[in-house]
């Protein structure tokens, strides 16, 4: 009965969508409105209204029937699914519709969902992925064209704080910090390091739960800092807690598998509330980053005197951070986003009618 009243409100969703006569589009998510499903499927589809398309995001709590039913009804031009961590995202399930494949993680390095991502790669008909190593490794699996989308955000409306008015804060925005264990270390090193030079210097770290060890949060701490944990919050909780932040951290270690596929999920929130981000010389940080946008190194030796140099210099840090949004708001936007999305979606549905014989 339950699963019943989840599908009710997909149809009038479906008539909804199809109100228009712009192509036509279905998203699966792999969640709710939060994360990634948030950021790369509920707001793109909403930023693809804008350019012309119809289209209809598909709750994620369906099953399986109810998918295929609100799919029937809306008879979409393509499907984009996003991802295998959900257990029914799987393209040969929709074999009926073009499939786009959408994944903004090295999913592959999961042993888990190893193999239905590469299962899913050779019966796509394109892959949108977050980043040029994901996009490289879908295509050497046998996706027939990959191209990259880098995950865009809402640019947020509240005032931003002055960085002359911002403490010594220095932020490490990773969920599960503790599962990052080459790039918990760097951030150790390095923030104990400053705390030498910049005594009161204060390290906050997010994502706290319940089950999480005390003795990893009391690890980073070193005389001259202070640390603190932010525990889960909603999204707009979280752009918030960057408002007294004086510097965002993004190490990135490709010694770990998975986080070669990283992009610019977690300094989104720094650049639209205007902090100056330090991070790793890997991924697509240098394809966004130029040196009057962001320090991007791997020396630790650079690392900590760009940190202390920033938390010295309130004028630089503006400076820094105000450039860093004029690039943010041009490349790292739902708007930005969606404009790419478009064109890839164009062009797989173009090839896609050109094999449906006269």
């Amino acid at each position: 009965m339950l699963q019943q009243m989840r599908a009710v409100p997909v149809w009038g969703q479906v008539a909804r969508a199809q109100t228009g006569s712009g192509p036509q589009v279905a998203f699966l998510p792999s969640k709710g409105r939060t994360q990634s499903s948030l950021l790369r499927i509920y707001n793109v589809a909403d930023g693809l209204r804008a350019l012309g398309w119809r289209t209809l995001v598909v709750p994620w709590t369906l099953t399986l029937p109810q998918r295929r039913a609100a799919l029937s009804r809306f008879d979409p031009d393509l499907v984009v699914v996003q991802g295998a961590r959900h257990a029914l995202n799987r393209p040969h399930l929709y074999a009926r519709w073009p499939i786009v494949y959408d994944m903004d993680d090295a999913d592959f390095h999961i042993a888990h969902l190893a193999e239905p991502v590469a299962q899913a790669m050779p019966q796509v008909a394109a892959v949108i992925a977050g980043s040029s190593y994901i996009a490289d490794w879908c295509r050497t699996a046998g996706a027939p064209a990959a191209s990259v989308v880098w995950t865009g955000t809402p640019v947020s409306t509240a005032p931003r704080p002055p960085q002359k008015m911002r403490p010594p804060v220095v932020a490490w925005a990773q969920t599960r910090p503790d599962a990052y264990a080459r790039e918990a270390q760097l951030v150790r090193q390095v923030m104990a390091r400053v705390a030498d030079v910049h005594p009161g210097a204060r390290l906050r770290l997010y994502d706290r739960q319940s089950q999480q060890d005390p003795a990893f949060l009391d690890s980073f701490k070193a005389p001259g800092l202070d640390v603190e944990w932010r525990a889960r919050m909603s999204y707009e909780e979280y752009l918030a807690s960057f408002d007294d932040v004086a510097v965002s951290l993004a190490p990135l270690c490709p010694e770990t598998l998975f986080s070669r596929g990283k992009s610019f999920g977690k300094v989104l929130a720094a650049l639209d509330r205007k902090v100056p981000v330090v991070g790793s010389d890997v991924c697509e940080h240098g394809a966004f980053f130029q040196p009057d946008t962001g320090i991007i190194t791997n020396k630790v030796d650079h690392w900590v005197s760009s940190i202390a140099d920033l938390l010295a210099r309130p004028d630089r840090r503006q400076q820094m951070a105000d450039k860093a949004f004029d690039a943010f708001v041009g490349q790292l936007t739902v708007e930005a986003a969606a404009k790419r999305t478009s064109a890839i979606l164009h062009d797989v549905k173009s090839r896609a009618l050109q094999r449906i014989p006269a």
